[in-house]
């Protein structure tokens, strides 16, 4: 791993005499007593310009090709990293018939890495005065020709990423890359087309690496997890071409399991290569979104360091020095193997969406699961979507503070006008003249529509944040908390009552608000061990809301969860978005079951009843008797 970078070379002259100090540029030129030593000085001077990065005038220094030598000098340089020499320039001498100079020379690499080493540069004396006498070995004495000096980096293998109980969640596993050499490849747009239809890499992508690759080289399509390429093998190898290389690489039980909270682990970037500096080479692995990403120095640790000897061609032939590194820090989430293994499950056949899971009465995260498992965008923690009827919790809180009772008559008709804009119902039909419990059960828009007067403008966003929605994230890793502006007008305040208007949260924040009315309070999320805990105030209307949610259950559109054994409570919800007339919706539902709750989004999907409520109730199933 080697960068262009160049740094200060600093040259010091070994005598007697007092120090004089004379500076050339970034070089800190050290220079000792008098010049009556001529192949010295012209030892100095050649470090002089090496060190100004004038590599052509320290190469005239020399008796060598002065273009030649100027490239090797700057590939040693490059070789290093940029590292920093200090070189301490003794009086020259005779030694077996020939004159050299003796120079210490310490190079100062990267993590403050200093190696050091004693060199005799020797020097021939000419028509035009003295010249050193090139050879590699100016550089160091175990050069020979053609080699340069290079650094090599490894890391220990890397650490896991922990669930709750210190079960590793990722952990070092066998990865196949299926790659082509083009020049044992046929036509390359079929030998593209063929790994593309075996494995699913991107034919397209694959194709132009193949075609600007050399001929010799390995081009590789797609890392594969070892078992995922066992049944394909056989057919791989009777591809032209094909190679398969196998290593080990973090990786999490299968490919879908919290993907977009863990991250994955893939090959660095340039602009990876950039922020995270020179000790990360090419081709190291690192972390490429999720907590691999967030954590990396972390999990990946810092490498071991070794100076080595490269052929011209690159390849490493000996190991002149090595800096130990320290392995990586296993990161420990609040994540629960069964908890997430069962919220994949349930969330199979769902196109785009998510399921997120906490605890009640901790804030602990126990499951993210989301769809389509390519996407790395974590959208159960970071999406942004309108609540649709799940804020009707919020809603009805509110009201439940500004005097409502449950069982109070709310009229449900079939649509509701406000301020010349039209409500309907989605799910629950018309009910009539019923109860407001009634009304929540069935989640009937346009009864919380004509409740929306009897709230003053700031309430609901007052409300949402005993709920922890629109409250500022105290865990590390990127989270949505959600927003509830205050209505602009009546129909705002009327559409928000609903979770419409520009009304925004996230799964997560939604798995909260069920969360808080199973635990009695609003604890903050937790997604690693180390995140704060955070509680709100007491919930006083908590007992009314769990009778109103388990109604949604036993009575109304969360039929689905009703032969669920625990006794879950929910709330439905179907969102709008977007135009369209009518426009397009998302499907929710919000759920408890004792000290567990839950929130499924499925995206583009007409009903919360119908679609996001199957879901919670598989994912209950899954996990057993509540």
């Amino acid at each position: 791993m080697e960068t262009q970078s160049r740094r200060r070379i600093i040259v010091r002259r070994v005598l007697a005499a007092a120090l004089v100090v004379i500076p050339v540029a970034v070089l800190a030129f050290v220079l000792v007593g008098g010049t009556s030593d001529p192949a010295r000085d012209r030892v100095e001077q050649f470090f002089e310009k090496w060190a100004a990065g004038e590599y052509e005038a320290a190469a005239e220094h020399t008796d060598g090709d002065t273009a030649a030598v100027a490239a090797a000098l700057e590939a040693n340089v490059n070789g290093l990293d940029g590292a920093e020499l200090e070189a301490s320039v003794s009086e020259s001498e005779e030694r077996e018939g020939r004159r050299v100079v003796p120079v210490q020379v310490s190079w100062r690499l990267r993590n403050d890495f200093d190696w050091g080493y004693e060199n005799r540069i020797p020097v021939a004396e000419g028509d035009d005065g003295w010249r050193i006498v090139w050879s590699e070995r100016v550089v160091h004495r175990r050069l020979r020709d053609g080699e340069r000096l290079g650094t090599m980096t490894e890391f220990e293998p890397r650490a896991p990423i922990i669930a709750r109980d210190g079960r590793e969640l990722t952990s070092m596993r066998p990865v196949v890359d299926v790659g082509v050499v083009p020049a044992e490849a046929g036509d390359l747009g079929e030998t593209a087309s063929a790994v593309a239809e075996l494995t699913g890499a991107d034919r397209r992508a694959f194709l132009r690496a193949l075609r600007g690759a050399g001929e010799d080289s390995f081009v590789s399509a797609i890392t594969m997890r070892e078992e995922d390429v066992d049944p394909i093998e056989s057919e791989l190898l009777r591809i032209d071409g094909v190679q398969l290389a196998g290593r080990e690489l973090s990786l999490a039980p299968t490919r879908e399991f919290a993907r977009a909270t863990l991250g994955t682990v893939g090959p660095i970037t340039e602009e990876q290569q950039e922020e995270l500096g020179p000790e990360y080479g090419i081709g190291a692995q690192v972390g490429q979104f999720g907590l691999q990403a967030r954590f990396e120095r972390r999990l990946a640790g810092t490498p071991s360091l070794a100076i080595v000897i490269r052929q011209q061609d690159g390849a490493p032939v000996e190991t002149l020095a090595e800096e130990p590194g320290e392995p990586g820090r296993p990161v420990r989430t609040t994540l629960d193997f069964e908890t997430q293994r069962a919220a994949e499950a349930a969330l199979d056949g769902v196109k785009a969406g998510a399921l997120v899971a906490v605890q009640p009465s901790s804030g602990d995260i126990l499951a993210v699961a989301t769809r389509p498992v390519e996407d790395s965008f974590n959208r159960a923690l970071e999406g942004t979507y309108p609540p649709g009827s799940t804020f009707k919790v919020v809603s009805t809180t509110a009201l439940l503070r500004a005097g409502l009772d449950v069982s109070e008559t709310v009229n449900c008709p079939p649509t509701a006008n406000v301020g010349g804009r039209s409500f309907r119902n989605f799910e629950g039909g018309a009910e009539g003249a019923v109860s407001f419990a009634r009304d929540f059960a069935v989640s009937c828009n346009t009864a919380f529509v004509a409740l929306a007067e009897r709230l003053e403008p700031t309430a609901l966003r007052e409300t949402a944040r005993a709920f922890g929605i629109g409250v500022e994230p105290a865990m590390k890793a990127p989270y949505f908390p959600g927003d509830v502006p205050p209505g602009r007008d009546p129909v705002e305040e009327a559409a928000a009552m609903i979770g419409q208007a520009r009304i925004t949260a996230s799964p997560l924040a939604l798995a909260g608000i069920a969360a808080t009315v199973a635990e009695g309070r609003w604890r903050a999320p937790r997604l690693l061990a180390s995140d704060p805990r955070e509680a709100g105030e007491p919930l006083p209307e908590a007992d009314t809301l769990r009778q109103l949610m388990r109604q949604v259950v036993t009575d109304g559109s969360g039929a689905a969860l009703a032969g669920v054994p625990g006794e879950p409570a929910g709330k439905s919800g179907t969102a709008e978005y977007g135009g369209g007339d009518p426009p397009p919706t998302h499907a929710w539902f919000i759920s408890y079951r004792g000290d567990l709750a839950v929130a499924v989004l499925v995206e583009d999907a007409p009903s919360g009843g119908g679609h996001a409520a199957p879901v919670v109730a598989e994912f209950y199933e899954r996990l057993g008797a509540g």
